[in-house]
C-alpha cells in the first residue's frame, strides 16, 4: 500500500506589472550626421575657398561642431558652400531645415537651400540669415513639394565674405520646425514670473532655472522686445542689466513702472575655457496697474426703469466691445422716469474700498443729440455702510456722442476715499424729457488690502514651519498678523514691517489668519483683509527612504547613510548585497523601503541600525508627541500555537491545472483516515487564495491529491487531480468565507470531502474517484 502524506495547505498567487520607461522624442532627422557626432565631416562636403574642420571646443549640443573658414568672398555667394547630398523630396510632403549657428566675429551671411542637385538647382524655401558672434538657431520650411524631386541636396551658401563661423546642430526633417530637444539642457528655463504674466508687483525678483551646464548668466532687461532680442554683450543697447552673474534671480533697483510690459532674456554662459554664450528666448510680463476696476457690483435706483434697461447694464459690460467702446443699443443702457423724490443711481461693493476713479459712459442712443436723454449734472456721495453719506461734490457728465465708436468720456476723481456705496443723485439731463440713462460706470481702487495669501487660502498639508506671506497693500507701512484656531476670535500675533510672518504652528491643526495693513499717515489708518485659513500636517517626515539610490562612487546607497553591521559590529545588515540595494517590492509608500536583517545569535547578541544626521535635529517642536516607523517583518513560515492551532504564511503559484505550488505542514498517513481542520481567518492576496486539508500521494508538483480547502471569495472547494500530471478538476460549494469547517476522508483509493458551519452539522461535498 502507497503511503500518502496529509497536507494542511495554503496558497497565495501574486502578479507583477512593469512599466519601462519614458521618454521625449525628437523630430527624425533625416541629415546623417547632422550634429557631427561622428567626429569627421562625412556625408557633408564643402567647395569653393573654403577649409572645414570637426572640433570639439564651444559646442552648443553634443560633442562636437564643425568649425568654418571662407578665405575670400566669392563672385556670386554660392561659390562658396557645404553639401549634404543624395536626398529625395517626396511629393506632398514638406520640410525644416534648421541649424545653429555664430561667427568669429561682426556678423556674416549664410544661405539656407535645399534644392534640386542638378541644373537649374531650383531652390524651395531659400533664405538668408546673419549670423552674429552668439549662437543663433535659424530656420526654414519649404512649402508642399508638387511633385517628387530627385536628386535633392541640403546647400549652405557662404561665399558672401572672407569669415570665420561655426556650425551645430543642423537638422533636415518632415513637417514645420519643431524646437531640439537639447535646447533645455543649455539654456535658461521657468521664467518667473511667467512669461506673459500680468498684474505682476512692481518690486517684484526675476528668478529662472539655470542650464544645466552654465557657470554664469547673462541678463536683458527693458521696454523693447527688439533691443533685448537683438543685444549683446559687444552691442548691450542699454539693456544688458547684469552679466556674468553667478545666481539665477535679478531684482531691478528701481520699482517698475505702473501697466508698463518688460521684455527679458538670460543667456547661459559655460565656463572656461571656451566660455560659449547661449542665447536665451525673450520672456515678457506686464507690471500691476495703478488702479483695479471694482468686480462684484450691484446697481439700484429709486426710479422707475424702463423694460430691459435696468441699473444693472450699467455694470454689465454690455454694449462695450474689446476697446471699451460702447455700443448704441438702448438695450445695453439705463434708462428711469423719476418719481416724487431726486432720481438717483447707487453702486453697492462687495467690501470697503480705496476708490481712485469712476469712468462714465453716458446715455448713447443714435438720436441722443436730439433727445438728451444723458445725465448732465449730478450730486457724487459716498458711503461706508449705506446709511451715513458724505458727499464728494457736484460734477458735469459729458455728453455721449451717438456713435458705436464712444469711449468714456468723463473721469471723475474719487480722491482715494473709503466707500462701499456711491450713489450718484441726478441734478439735470441733456434734454427737456424726464427721464435719464446711463451706458455703463466703471468703478477703479487702489490696492490698499492685503491679497494673494500664501499658503492659499484653505490649503490642506502645510508644514508648521511654514512661513506666512501675502501681497501687501499699496500704502502699508506695517502688517499686523492676527492667528488663531476659532475665526471669530483672532489674537494679534505679531507687528511686521515686510509682507512674511513666521508663525508658531502645531501639527494637525486648522488655523485661520488675517492681516490688517497700517499706515498712521494716511486718511485710513488700517484695511483689514479676508479672514483666511490653512490646516497643517498631520506629521512631518524624518527619512521616507526614497532618496537612495545603486551609486556606491556618490556614496548614495542606503547602507552609506543608515550605518549597519558592518559598521557597528552588531547582528544587522541594511540593503541587500546587490543591486538594487532598497526593496522595490514590499514597500508602504513610494516605491522602495529599506531592507533590515538582523542576528542576534551571536555576540553582542544584538542588531541595530543607525543614521546621523548633519544639523541637530529637535523633534518635539510643533506640537509633536510621538514618533512613528512602521515596520513589516516576515511571517513566520509555520508556527503551531498552545491550543493546537496552526499559523501558516503562503506561498506559491497555485494549486490548480496540472502542477501545484504551496507551502504545507504534513503527517504521515497509512490506510485509511479522515483529517479535519477548521480554517479561522485567511488573507484575501487573490480570490482563489486557499486553505485547508489535502490527501496527496507524493512531493512532485504534478502528484495526484485530493483537496478540500476554504477560498476568500468563492466559499469552500473540493480539488482534485484524479492522474498524476494531467489538469485539476473541482467541485465548488460556495457559501460564506472563513471561518469555516473542513474534512477530508480516504477509504482505500475514495476520498470523501465533507464541510461544516459548525463542526458538528456536516454537508458532503463529493467523493472522488
Amino acid at each position: 500500500m502507497r503511503m500518502y502524506r496529509v497536507l494542511l495547505c495554503a496558497v497565495v498567487m501574486v502578479a507583477f506589472w512593469g512599466w519601462g520607461p519614458g521618454y521625449g522624442q525628437d523630430v527624425e532627422n533625416l541629415l546623417a550626421n547632422g550634429g557631427f557626432e561622428d567626429g569627421v565631416l562625412a556625408p557633408w562636403s564643402v567647395y569653393g575657398d573654403v577649409t572645414a574642420e570637426v572640433v570639439d571646443e564651444g559646442v552648443i549640443e553634443g560633442r562636437y561642431c564643425l568649425h568654418l573658414v571662407v578665405g575670400s568672398a566669392g563672385a556670386n555667394f554660392w561659390d562658396s558652400g557645404l553639401k549634404h547630398g543624395n536626398h529625395v523630396f517626396e511629393q506632398g510632403k514638406r520640410y525644416t531645415l534648421s541649424a545653429f549657428v555664430k561667427c568669429r566675429s561682426g556678423e556674416v551671411q549664410i544661405n539656407f537651400k535645399p534644392e534640386h542637385d542638378g541644373d537649374p538647382y531650383t531652390g524651395y524655401g531659400e533664405q538668408a540669415f546673419t549670423m552674429t558672434e552668439e549662437w543663433q538657431e535659424f530656420s526654414i520650411t519649404t512649402p508642399d513639394m508638387s511633385a517628387d524631386v530627385d536628386p535633392a541636396a541640403i546647400t549652405l551658401h557662404i561665399g558672401y565674405a572672407a569669415a570665420e563661423f561655426w556650425m551645430d546642430c543642423i537638422r533636415f526633417y518632415e513637417g514645420d520646425y519643431v524646437a531640439p530637444v537639447f535646447r533645455a539642457e543649455t539654456l535658461a528655463t521657468e521664467p518667473r514670473p511667467e512669461h506673459g504674466a500680468t498684474d505682476v508687483p512692481r518690486d517684484v525678483v526675476l528668478s529662472w532655472t539655470a542650464g544645466e551646464f552654465a557657470a554664469t548668466h547673462d541678463v536683458y532687461f527693458g521696454t523693447s522686445f527688439d533691443d533685448v532680442n537683438a543685444a549683446s554683450r559687444s552691442n548691450p543697447l542699454g539693456v544688458l542689466v547684469s552679466q556674468n552673474q553667478s545666481g539665477t534671480t535679478f531684482d531691478s533697483p528701481d520699482l517698475l513702472d505702473f501697466g508698463t510690459t518688460y521684455y527679458w532674456r538670460v543667456d547661459e554662459v559655460n565656463a572656461a575655457p571656451d566660455n560659449t554664450i547661449y542665447k536665451g528666448g525673450v520672456w515678457s510680463f506686464t507690471a500691476e496697474p495703478f488702479a483695479y476696476p471694482v468686480a462684484n457690483i450691484i446697481a439700484t435706483t429709486n426710479a422707475t426703469s424702463d423694460p430691459g434697461a435696468g441699473p444693472e447694464n450699467t455694470i454689465n459690460g454690455s454694449g462695450l466691445n474689446a476697446d471699451d467702446q460702447h455700443s448704441i443699443n438702448a438695450g445695453d443702457m439705463w434708462l428711469a422716469s423719476p418719481g416724487a423724490e431726486p432720481l438717483y443711481i447707487q453702486y453697492e461693493f462687495d467690501r470697503v474700498y480705496k476708490l481712485y476713479e469712476m469712468l462714465v459712459w453716458n446715455y448713447n442712443v443714435q438720436f441722443e443729440l436730439l433727445l438728451g436723454f444723458g445725465v448732465k449734472d449730478v450730486t457724487v456721495e459716498h458711503s461706508e455702510d449705506g446709511a451715513d453719506w458724505t458727499a464728494l461734490g457736484d460734477v458735469q457728465l459729458a455728453q455721449a456722442p451717438a456713435q458705436s465708436t464712444y469711449a468714456a468720456n468723463t473721469t471723475v476723481d474719487l480722491q482715494g476715499v473709503a466707500a462701499r456705496f456711491v450713489r450718484l443723485t441726478v441734478n439735470s439731463g441733456y434734454g427737456l424729457m424726464p427721464q435719464y440713462g446711463l451706458s455703463e460706470v466703471r468703478f477703479l481702487y487702489i490696492p490698499a488690502h492685503p491679497r494673494e495669501p500664501q499658503p492659499a487660502d484653505g490649503t490642506i498639508g502645510v508644514s508648521p514651519a511654514t512661513t506666512l506671506s501675502w501681497r501687501a497693500g499699496r500704502e502699508a507701512a506695517s502688517h499686523e498678523v492676527y492667528l488663531g484656531t476659532d475665526p471669530d476670535a483672532l489674537a494679534l500675533a505679531g507687528t511686521v514691517d515686510s509682507a512674511t510672518f513666521a508663525p508658531a504652528l502645531e501639527f494637525g491643526s486648522t488655523y485661520y489668519w488675517q492681516v490688517v495693513e497700517v499706515n498712521e499717515a494716511d486718511a485710513v489708518t488700517a484695511w483689514a483683509g479676508d479672514v483666511w485659513s490653512l490646516s497643517t500636517q498631520e506629521y512631518t517626515l524624518i527619512d521616507g527612504f526614497e532618496t537612495y539610490n545603486d551609486d556606491l562612487d556618490a556614496g548614495t546607497a542606503i547602507f552609506d547613510t543608515w550605518l549597519d553591521g558592518w559598521v557597528n559590529d552588531t547582528g544587522s545588515t541594511v540593503g541587500y548585497l546587490d543591486a538594487p540595494f532598497a526593496e522595490k517590492t514590499i514597500v508602504r509608500s513610494g516605491v522602495q523601503s529599506m531592507p533590515l536583517a538582523y542576528d542576534n545569535a551571536a555576540s553582542p547578541f544584538y542588531s541595530e541600525a543607525w543614521r546621523e544626521f548633519e544639523t541637530a535635529q529637535n523633534w518635539t517642536g510643533n506640537g509633536a508627541d510621538r514618533l512613528v516607523l512602521y515596520v513589516r517583518g516576515n511571517a513566520p513560515s509555520f508556527k503551531e500555537t498552545a491550543d493546537g492551532g496552526v499559523i501558516m504564511s503562503a506561498i506559491g503559484t497555485d494549486i490548480w491545472n496540472t502542477t501545484d505550488q504551496f507551502r504545507y505542514a504534513y503527517k504521515n498517513l497509512s490506510g485509511d483516515g479522515s483529517m479535519t481542520v477548521r480554517v479561522d481567518s485567511l488573507v484575501r492576496s487573490n480570490e482563489w487564495a486557499k486553505a485547508g486539508v489535502m490527501i496527496r500521494e507524493t512531493l512532485e508538483p504534478g502528484s495526484k491529491h485530493a483537496f478540500m480547502c476554504v477560498t476568500p471569495d468563492h466559499g469552500t472547494t473540493f480539488q482534485r487531480r484524479p492522474v498524476a500530471g494531467q489538469d485539476s478538476a473541482s467541485t465548488d460549494v460556495g457559501g460564506s468565507p472563513a471561518p469555516r469547517w473542513v474534512k477530508l476522508t480516504r477509504t482505500g483509493n475514495v476520498f470523501t470531502a465533507h464541510d461544516s458551519m459548525d463542526g458538528v452539522t456536516w454537508t458532503e461535498v463529493a467523493v472522488s474517484p
